[in-house]
C-alpha cells in the first residue's frame, strides 16, 4: 500500500496467492487481499532487476512491504509494518490513483480497526525504547544539574573529559555514555570540588584560574553587556569565589609570538572591576625607553635593550590589584575607556593567522589576553552564598 503499480489490471488482486491461510478468512485479510496485496506482495519484493524495469517496481522492492505474508490477525508479531499502512490510510495516500478503493466507510473502518488493534498491543507490551540500565550524564547534562541543585554554574570542562560525538554521534547516545574506573574518578572527583564550592568549603591554600582570551577576538568596541557603556575591548567573566576573603586580580596584555605587548605607542587606560565597581585604574603604554624595533618587526629587528626589556617584561607587569571579594558568583571585568575618534586614511583589512601571531601593532588600540584569580589570600568564613542557601536550611 506504500507505492502502487498503476499498469497492472485491477483484477490482478484475484490472481494474488496470499502465504496467510484461507481456512477462515477475515474481512480484514480479504480487504487486504482485494486492494493491496497487487502490489505490495512478495511476488513483487522478490522478482529479479531487470535491465528498464518500471520504476513503480524497484521502488515495490525498495519499499518491501509484503502484506501478503503477514497476519493482519495477529498485528502483534509484526507491529512496525502495520504502523506503516496506518499513517498512509490516515493520509487516504493508499491505495493511490488510479487503482480501486473501498467505500469511505470500509476505509475508514479498517483504518479505526488496525488503530485500536496497534493501541491494544502497545498496552499489553509497551514499548519504552532504549532501556540501558545505566548511563551517565554528559558534561553539559552535568553542568545543568549541578545549576539546577545547588545554583551555582560551574565550568565542568577542567573536570570531566570531553565526550567524542564524531565517534558516537550526538553527546547525549546513551549507548556511548558509560562509565570505565578512569572516568569514574573524575567524575566522583568533579562532585568532591563542587561540594567543597557550594558549600563554601575553604580550599587548603590560594588557588588560581586563568581566564583566556581568543587572539581573534576583536576588541575595538563594546565587548559585553557587563562592560560600562563607553568601553572598548576586555573581556566580563563569570567567576565563583569560595569564600569571603582577599583575592588577587592580574590582567595580561596580548603579545605578538616573540611576547612584545602590542598597542604601546600612546598611552591608554585599563579598567579592573568586580560586578561593576571600579577597582583599579592602570595607565599603560607611551613611556618606552631607547629606541624600538621598526614597526611591525619586534622580534625579528632588534630595538634597544632597554625597549625590549619594557616591551616584554615591564609594560603590564603592574596591572595587578588585591581586593576584599564576598563569596559567591561575581563578575570581574577588565576593558578600556573608548577614546572616541575613527582612524583616518585607508581602513586596513583584519589581520588572520601568521600576520595576527607576528606583528606587534605598537599603534593599535593594546588588547587583554587574559585574566588570572588567586585567593583567597586570606579566608573570612563561607559567607552568604545563593548556593548554601540553597542547601543549606536551618542556620
Amino acid at each position: 500500500m506504500i507505492v502502487a503499480l498503476a499498469y497492472m489490471p485491477a483484477g490482478g488482486a484475484a490472481q494474488q496467492t496470499s502465504a496467510v491461510s484461507t481456512a477462515e478468512v477475515s474481512p480484514q485479510r480479504a480487504l487486504l487481499d482485494q486492494y493491496c496485496v497487487t502490489c505490495h506482495s512478495q511476488r513483487i519484493v522478490s522478482r529479479p532487476a531487470v535491465p528498464d524495469e518500471n520504476l513503480q517496481i524497484t521502488q515495490l522492492r525498495n519499499v518491501g512491504l509484503t502484506l501478503d505474508t503477514e497476519d493482519v490477525t495477529n498485528v502483534a508479531a509484526n507491529p512496525e509494518v502495520w504502523e506503516k499502512v496506518v499513517r498512509k490510510l490516515r493520509v487516504g495516500a493508499m491505495p493511490p490513483p488510479p487503482r480501486p478503493r473501498p467505500d469511505q466507510a470500509t476505509y475508514d473502518g479498517f483504518r479505526v480497526w488496525l488503530e485500536t488493534e496497534l493501541d491494544r498491543v502497545a498496552a499489553v507490551n509497551p514499548d519504552p525504547g532504549r532501556t540501558l540500565a545505566f548511563h551517565r550524564l554528559n558534561r553539559t547534562e552535568y553542568r545543568n544539574v549541578v545549576r539546577d541543585l545547588f545554583d551555582l554554574d560551574v565550568d565542568v570542562s577542567e573536570l570531566i573529559p570531553a565526550d567524542a560525538p564524531d565517534e558516537h554521534g550526538f553527546d547525549n547516545n546513551a549507548g556511548a555514555l558509560s562509565f570505565s574506573p578512569a572516568l569514574l574518578e573524575r567524575y566522583v572527583s568533579a562532585a568532591h570540588k563542587i561540594a567543597r564550592l557550594a558549600l563554601g568549603v575553604s580550599p587548603p591554600g590560594p588557588v588560581s584560574a586563568t581566564y583566556d582570551v581568543p587572539l581573534n577576538l576583536m576588541q575595538d568596541d563594546r565587548r559585553s553587556e557587563d562592560l560600562p557603556f563607553g568601553s572598548r575591548g576586555g573581556v566580563a567573566i563569570d567567576h565563583t569565589f569560595p569564600v569571603d576573603g582577599l583575592y588577587r586580580v592580574k590582567v595580561k596584555l596580548q603579545t605578538n609570538y616573540v611576547q612584545f605587548v602590542r598597542g604601546l605607542d600612546i598611552p591608554h587606560v585599563l579598567e579592573i572591576s568586580v560586578d561593576g565597581e571600579r577597582l583599579e585604574q592602570f595607565t599603560i603604554g607611551g613611556e618606552a625607553p631607547g629606541l624600538p624595533a621598526p614597526y611591525s618587526f619586534a622580534g625579528n629587528i632588534r630595538g634597544d635593550d632597554e625597549w625590549e626589556s619594557y616591551q616584554m617584561r615591564f609594560s603590564d607587569a603592574g596591572l595587578v590589584v588585591e581586593v576584599p571579594v564576598k563569596a559567591g558568583p561575581r563578575v570581574v571585568g577588565a576593558t578600556f575607556p573608548r577614546e572616541q575618534w575613527e582612524d583616518e586614511g585607508v581602513l586596513q583589512p583584519r589581520q588572520y593567522g601568521f600576520a595576527l601571531a607576528v606583528n606587534d601593532m605598537p599603534d593599535t588600540n593594546p588588547r587583554v589576553a587574559s585574566i588570572e584569580i588567586t585567593g583567597p589570600l586570606t579566608d573570612e568564613g563561607p559567607g552568604d552564598t545563593p548556593s548554601r542557601r540553597r542547601i543549606l536550611t536551618c542556620r
